[in-house]
């Protein structure tokens, strides 16, 4: 069960383009796997999805010409099985198994020799393409592999290999301090992270201690870092642009922050304010184009987390990897800038601005902020301000910081996940009138 799941979302996602997060929602076979089983989907997909690439050329001197039309289905039934055999270190003779029950259970079974012959040539081959170097070019759509090596050419191949790395689960706690942090690494059987948060190898969200209680919630130690770079918010009127799902809304209101949390998508925000619900926060929750929307008194803080090509978070959202067309760029930019320009009409004389993207391009980031509101003066970041356990480009005078996918600072013999989400983030202050 658990393998048709996987391969009906990737037949979602690689056949009809369709995000992976939505089908998620809406899968029935998924819903009713248990914890266990949806582990192990999740495991397939994204060993799929992320080396998809790699998989078609060790699966190409094997077939004459993939299949196509109602039997394409099969061809992601022997990725599906590549990637768990060669990348994920399946059981050879358990995957070629399972794969030919499952190409016969969504009634290919015309192709069941195929699949047989096809996948214990490449079992026989098992060892050997396991001890092959891996290829995280192959994976890359076109235009996303021009796009690291234009803005990152001295350190391209490292961006791609960390796209392919299996994330981990951080997460920031309600509470934070150094004796809570030690009691819920002991209770998650997690490690703390320089930045306060904790990370854990992998597990079941709902089933883990601390959750029904709103201890914590999921969010990349990266992604914890704009609201971390606001200052002292306690008492202080702060707006989350974008806000859905609401780990950024979650810090603000931790923080002490009166917290107005925006988006414009309502179902987006209905999902915000049940995480809101777990961890007994109220913030005030507006379905809005904020920029369009103006309320009757500014603030004295805006965080916005803008809408991008999501690149710095491939690792958690491989489907990326399957987009061949490039994302709407323009439309993007024009939705950035302006939202950076509501921003300088939203926040009050001297209040703060924080600008930031989950992307590793500089058109999504460096070249937004070329362009913000001259009412919007840059607030360089302190060295103190800084020292949160990453290794942080500064640029743009010190006001601009660049998270690539390997700037948290881990031990890299410690027995854990490495690395975290792309990030651009970049801090203003409202000129005077």
């Amino acid at each position: 069960m658990a393998r048709l799941a996987a391969l009906n979302l990737i037949e979602d996602v690689m056949g009809k383009g369709l995000p992976l997060q939505e089908s998620i929602a809406r899968s029935r076979e998924y819903d009713a796997l248990d914890a266990r089983d949806r582990r192990f989907c999740r495991r397939i997909i994204s060993l799929t999805l992320r080396h998809h690439g790699e998989a078609s050329a060790i699966l190409a001197p094997h077939l004459n010409r993939p299949p196509k039309g109602k039997n394409r289905k099969a061809g992601f039934v022997l990725m599906m099985a590549v990637t768990e055999m060669i990348m994920g270190g399946g059981e050879p003779h358990a995957v070629v198994d399972q794969s030919v029950r499952l190409v016969k259970a969504v009634e290919l079974a015309h192709l069941g020799g195929l699949t047989n012959a096809v996948l214990r040539k490449i079992a026989a081959e098992a060892e050997t393409l396991k001890a092959r170097p891996a290829d995280a070019w192959a994976n890359l759509p076109t235009w996303l592999a021009r796009a690291i090596r234009a803005d990152w050419p001295d350190q391209a191949d490292a961006v791609a290999a960390s796209l392919m790395m299996t994330p981990p689960l951080d997460l920031s706690l309600k509470n934070t301090g150094g004796d809570n942090t030690r009691h819920w690494a002991e209770q998650l059987g997690g490690t703390p992270l320089p930045n306060g948060s904790i990370r854990l190898t992998e597990g079941h969200v709902p089933a883990l201690p601390g959750y029904d209680d709103g201890a914590w919630w999921v969010q990349d130690a990266a992604a914890s870092l704009p609201a971390r770079l606001m200052g002292d918010i306690a008492g202080k009127r702060v707006a989350d642009i974008c806000a859905a799902p609401g780990g950024k809304t979650a810090q603000l209101c931790a923080a002490g922050a009166d917290v107005t949390a925006i988006d414009v998508s309502a179902n987006r925000l209905e999902r915000l304010n049940e995480n809101m619900a777990r961890l007994g926060f109220s913030p005030q929750i507006v379905v809005a184009d904020a920029t369009r929307w103006r309320p009757d008194t500014k603030f004295d803080a805006i965080m916005i987390d803008a809408p991008c090509s999501a690149t710095g978070t491939i690792r958690r959202r491989p489907d990326i990897l399957c987009h061949d067309n490039a994302p709407d760029f323009a439309s993007l930019r024009q939705v950035q800038s302006g939202l950076l320009a509501a921003a300088a009409d939203l926040v009050r004389p001297g209040g703060v601005v924080i600008f930031a993207t989950c992307s590793l391009l500089k058109r999504e980031g460096e070249g937004i902020i070329t362009k913000a509101p001259e009412t919007l003066r840059p607030m360089p970041f302190t060295e103190a301000e800084l020292n949160l356990g990453f290794r942080a480009d500064t640029s743009a005078g010190g006001h601009a910081l660049r998270l690539m996918p390997n700037a948290l600072r881990l031990d890299s013999t410690a027995d854990m996940p490495q690395g975290n989400d792309g990030f651009f983030i970049s801090r203003f202050e409202r000129a005077a009138e």
